[in-house]
């Protein structure tokens, strides 16, 4: 499967963005939905680390 590089860092870029977001607003007030944006964020952030070692494995 060809990935390319574009793809890995913008995943990469979403997930590091998305657990910045919730580690800002933990210190809030309103708690809602933190806890979806640290899933989000590894999820994204592992699934990244994994597309570019996809790339530089072919």
């Amino acid at each position: 499967m060809r990935v390319s590089i574009f793809t890995a860092i913008i995943v990469l870029i979403v997930g590091l963005y998305d657990l910045a977001y919730a580690f800002n607003r933990r210190q809030q007030a309103h708690h809602g939905g933190i806890k979806a944006f640290m899933i989000l964020g590894v999820i994204f952030t592992i699934g990244g680390l994994v597309l570019l070692i996809m790339h530089w494995m072919r």
